[in-house]
């Protein structure tokens, strides 16, 4: 499977023009408020979709673009660390510049995003632009292939998750360059579907959805999930134990079939 998260995805009209291919997946909206007054932020967001703990409750605020320290102790028992217990091979896919790593690290505050120090603290690598199982996370040359090299990876892993942050960057900073980003996260989703890729797509909160802003918004996120799923989520806090029993059930029936 591969855990495409699309930061700043939301549920507008505007889609239909700007990423039809999405909606041509039948994406179900789940809530990203979080039962929080303003705007929702990644850094409590993201740290909700990966543990299934209201992060922004527990702060009382929204959180972002990083996750305080105070959400640590949640990430540490993440989405990647529970899949690594229960035996899956799991990969973070992400490629990083290593100047950027060091200067993400090396100052008095972490400014990694949640998906990135959650796999650190499962014990997983941040892998450099290069590494033979990285891959670049946007501003692909030919996202076609690019989707098609993800969707190998996604057989040779149980887990592959692959952070998109490129459309929330292009919707606060240069929103000319959007519908460029959702032509680029189209082909990609063409190459990865053409090789019978199973995909899991969300986001944290709204944002490019209305290109003619910069801000955040309160619209629901897609998800969109290509297997059988038993039942459906309808907010952020819902996702992982949806997706924990998605691969409890695919064990039972591989376990039957052995």
């Amino acid at each position: 499977m591969l855990f495409l998260f699309v930061d700043g995805l939301g549920l507008g009209e505007a889609l239909g023009d700007l990423f039809p291919r999405l909606l041509d997946l039948s994406p179900r909206p789940l809530d990203a408020t979080l039962g929080v007054e303003g705007l929702p932020q990644s850094g409590t967001g993201q740290t909700t979709l990966l543990t299934g703990v209201n992060a922004a409750q527990l702060l009382g605020h929204h959180q972002g673009p990083f996750p305080s320290p105070r959400l640590k102790p949640l990430l540490r028992r993440s989405l990647y660390a529970w899949a690594r217990e229960v035996g899956l091979t799991v990969l973070h896919a992400n490629a990083y510049r290593p100047e950027y790593l060091r200067r993400a690290t090396e100052g008095r505050r972490l400014l990694l995003s949640a998906f990135a120090q959650a796999a650190g603290l499962a014990g997983l690598s941040l892998l450099p632009l290069g590494h033979p199982l990285a891959l670049p996370p946007a501003f692909w040359e030919d996202p076609y292939g690019m989707g098609a090299r993800a969707a190998s990876l996604s057989r040779a892993f149980d887990l592959v998750v692959l952070e998109y942050w490129a459309l929330d960057l292009a919707a606060h900073r240069a929103p000319e360059t959007l519908p460029e980003r959702f032509w680029e996260l189209s082909l990609f989703l063409e190459g990865f579907l053409a090789e019978g890729g199973e995909l899991l797509l969300t986001s944290d909160h709204g944002n490019a959805e209305e290109p003619w802003h910069p801000r955040h918004t309160r619209n629901p996120v897609p998800l969109v999930y290509t297997g059988e799923a038993p039942f459906w989520p309808q907010d952020l806090a819902e996702v992982l134990p949806w997706l924990q029993a998605i691969i409890a059930s695919k064990y039972r029936k591989s376990d039957r079939n052995t």
